[in-house]
């Protein structure tokens, strides 16, 4: 958390495009890298965030927290800047600049100042204790390759590998292109823009309901499935309502499919964990991550082109519809067949069961002692 917050103060370097204007675009692109490094750093590590803070019975709904802090985080940096570039002049860019900086200069110095790796006691029973720096660097590279090798091997794994690289990756693409998908259908920049509030806002409800729901029942399998269906069929509902005046359907359509959508991160990272346990939170969720994002940015690509070969609206079925169409069966059906264990839970129950014989043993031999004496 400290190297990624570190890292995100390459934002600074932005602030040199307007110092030295000739080299400016060179500067804005390092200012780029650096917080795009960073970001793996903590999208990867919510998991295991909540894994050493929370017990049993609120772990969900804290990953669901902090894995929509980043959508909503995207939201609010895209929205942001609308209201302090207004004419793109040299002192809007940089008040706008400034602010994003010091946001991240506090962040920065909250989490160096104050942020602990784990509390001083487990909070679960299926918790271990945090690696310390002590471990060589050669012993935490040679688990971590170990964990991969595991987690490459695991089929249920696979499968969610499989299913979420293709959804995120979908996902990322859709709300990146979002005005070039709705602009044949005569739809605006802003109209975009109020679309793609209304999905994170749907999803960051439907987030917090799916976390409650983990909470309460631990049913992470069933609730997976019962997302990714209704996921498809707000998808389907997109594509077919995807035509001229129909305003409000559309916004409903999206509304729907962030509802559903979103939710499917923090349920696909539980699910990971217990499939994957015990191996380390950060590395099953990290794999999903990163490959979610590689497929992302290939089918930006491939979505973009297909847009481009229908410029105007004709009809519903054009080539980037039949794309998405299709990665949303195959999503589907994939995770429809996933079965995967509770290994996580399982072990939490054989702990609570071997603590509570011990404790009941303690007690008789107490017992047996003072009778005794008596």
């Amino acid at each position: 958390m400290i190297i990624g917050s570190l890292m995100n103060l390459g934002t600074w370097f932005r602030l040199l495009s307007l110092i030295s204007p000739t080299n400016g675009y060179a500067w804005l692109v390092i200012g780029q890298i650096f917080p795009a490094l960073s970001q793996p750093f903590f999208t990867s590590t919510c998991a295991m965030f909540s894994a050493r803070w929370f017990s049993g019975n609120q772990r969900a709904l804290a990953t669901s927290i902090t894995t929509m802090a980043n959508p909503l985080g995207i939201a609010i940096g895209s929205l942001m800047p609308t209201f302090i570039v207004i004419d793109a002049q040299y002192k809007q860019f940089l008040i706008l600049l400034l602010v994003q900086a010091g946001f991240i200069t506090l962040a920065t110095l909250l989490i160096v100042l104050f942020y602990k790796s784990s509390p001083p006691t487990p909070p679960s029973r299926s918790q271990k204790p945090a690696v310390t720096m002590s471990s060589s660097p050669t012993t935490v590279m040679s688990n971590i390759w170990k964990d991969c090798v595991k987690l490459l091997k695991n089929k249920q794994f696979l499968m969610l590998l499989f299913s979420f690289s293709i959804g995120l990756g979908l996902f990322s693409a859709i709300t990146t292109l979002l005005e070039e998908i709705i602009r044949p259908c005569g739809y605006t920049t802003s109209d975009a823009g109020i679309f793609g509030a209304i999905i994170i806002v749907a999803g960051l409800i439907g987030a917090g309901i799916a976390g409650v729901l983990m909470d309460k029942t631990h049913s992470y399998r069933l609730i997976l499935k019962i997302l990714i269906v209704l996921a498809f069929c707000s998808g389907i509902y997109f594509l077919l309502i995807l035509r001229p005046n129909m305003y409000y359907p559309l916004a409903v359509s999206f509304g729907l499919m962030g509802l559903f959508l979103l939710p499917l991160l923090p349920v696909v990272f539980e699910c990971s964990i217990e499939c994957t346990f015990p191996i380390n939170e950060a590395c099953s969720n990290g794999i999903l991550m990163c490959s979610g994002n590689i497929l992302g940015g290939i089918f930006i690509f491939i979505l973009d082109a297909l847009i481009k070969k229908h410029l105007k609206y004709t009809t519903i079925f054009t080539s980037s519809s039949i794309f998405i169409f299709c990665l949303f069966i195959c999503t589907t059906i994939v995770l429809l067949f996933y079965n995967g264990p509770y290994l996580r839970r399982e072990a939490e129950q054989q702990k609570l069961e071997f603590g509570q014989r011990t404790s009941t043993s303690i007690s008789i031999i107490e017992d047996e002692q003072l009778n005794g004496i008596i």
